[in-house]
């Protein structure tokens, strides 16, 4: 499972190293929540140059160099070239300590993961499932567009085809945080409800958590860290925060961390997260993210996700290119079962229990729903065996 954050990007130093269309998403993502952004690319998109031109970005129109990643908060390699992203990610964070390092499409090169975020003008919400099923976190964006008439953050930039320059909107920057095996440290003189509810969510990310007291706290615990919690930031200390490279959340000062962590909707290794975009609409927020909780905990929805991701390694090697993983996915996930004519993909989109909490088709979802994971586990086989067969004639 990945660990939720809304990153505080204002004026901190974010590079991406690409120029086309993924990294162009990137940088309009960390211009709206206040990023300070260069770009490393012998080429950009239209929009990108344009950016450039106005100042909005800097733009170092060339290869990467060895020691550009020196000096930055956040960095994202978005490039074609593997060997390229793999120089970034190695530079950044094992060289230069940077927690905050993202190599597109590369989770074993990533220590977190962009999110997937719409809204309504008043509300946030972001989407994740861990990597498990890009096409279910798509599934659901879509539904949120279209019941909370939202739209996604990021899809700004061009008017008419044409650039146009992006604002600042003050937002945080929404991640997901991939800490297995990483140390966090928490400081805390007792273990409150919510610090224990930290410590949880922590675990199930797979970090390695340490609680010291702010009496028992040592240099050692700092040096490693990639994440500390803390009530207040004289817990830290003002000499340690400012040498260190780690990510901080301070629960009683939330706007002196590097990030805060929104409201959650976890079930399993789905995590929705809720948030108000200016202070007067958090009791809205709230009403949401109740009615969110009502409808996904516990509710089938991360086993569903779960077994997606059981299979995600066959249909990565099935399926090479992110349009055909797509594709099969929602091939897939639309099978249903017909008592007459046997399994077919029906004209209308399996619902998902979204639109239809109580819809009993005999599809996917309700069989994983329902712990028929043998009747799942076949027709996710067949079906990979057809579409391979299918992948293997075009070609």
């Amino acid at each position: 499972m990945f660990y939720p954050a809304y990153i505080n990007l204002q004026d901190r130093k974010c590079l991406v190293v690409g120029g086309g269309a993924v990294a162009e998403r990137k940088v309009v993502a960390m211009l709206i929540s206040g990023g300070d952004v260069t770009v490393i690319s012998p080429d950009a998109t239209e929009l990108l140059t344009y950016l450039a031109q106005i100042g909005t970005i800097r733009w170092h129109k060339r290869q990467l160099r060895a020691g550009d990643t020196h000096g930055y908060f956040l960095v994202c390699a978005a490039t074609d070239f593997t060997d390229i992203n793999t120089a970034v990610f190695t530079e950044a964070h094992e060289k230069n300590k940077i927690r905050l390092v993202n190599v597109v499409d590369v989770i074993p090169q990533c220590t977190f993961a962009a999110a997937s975020v719409v809204t309504d003008g008043e509300l946030m919400l972001s989407i994740s499932t861990s990597g498990k099923s890009p096409a279910t976190s798509r599934r659901l964006r879509e539904h949120f567009e279209e019941v909370l008439h939202a739209s996604s953050l990021y899809t700004l930039g061009y008017e008419d085809g044409v650039p146009v320059p992006i604002e600042n909107q003050g937002l945080p920057y929404p991640v997901y945080l991939l800490l297995e095996n990483r140390t966090c440290v928490i400081l805390c003189r007792q273990k409150t409800t919510e610090i224990e509810r930290r410590i949880s969510l922590l675990s199930q990310c797979g970090a390695s958590v340490v609680c010291p007291t702010p009496d028992e706290m040592k240099p050692h615990h700092l040096e490693d860290a990639f994440l500390v919690i803390a009530n207040k930031p004289s817990a830290v200390g003002a000499s340690c925060e400012s040498e260190a490279g780690f990510i901080r959340e301070y629960l009683d000062e939330p706007s002196a961390g590097t990030h805060f962590t929104p409201d959650l909707v976890i079930d399993d290794n789905l995590i929705i997260s809720v948030s108000a975009r200016n202070s007067q609409d958090i009791d809205k927020a709230k009403r949401l993210h109740k009615k969110l909780a009502n409808q996904f905990e516990n509710n089938g929805y991360g086993a569903f996700i779960e077994f997606l991701g059981t299979h995600r390694s066959e249909i990565l090697k099935a399926f090479p290119t992110p349009k055909k993983r797509a594709d099969f996915f929602e091939r897939l996930i639309n099978t249903v079962e017909d008592s007459v004519s046997g399994l077919q993909t029906p004209p209308t989109i399996c619902c998902l229990r979204l639109t239809n909490p109580g819809c009993s088709a005999e599809c996917l979802f309700n069989w994983v729903r329902h712990g028929n994971l043998e009747r799942a586990d076949t027709v996710t086989t067949n079906l990979l065996e057809l579409h391979s067969g299918d992948r293997m004639c075009d070609q």
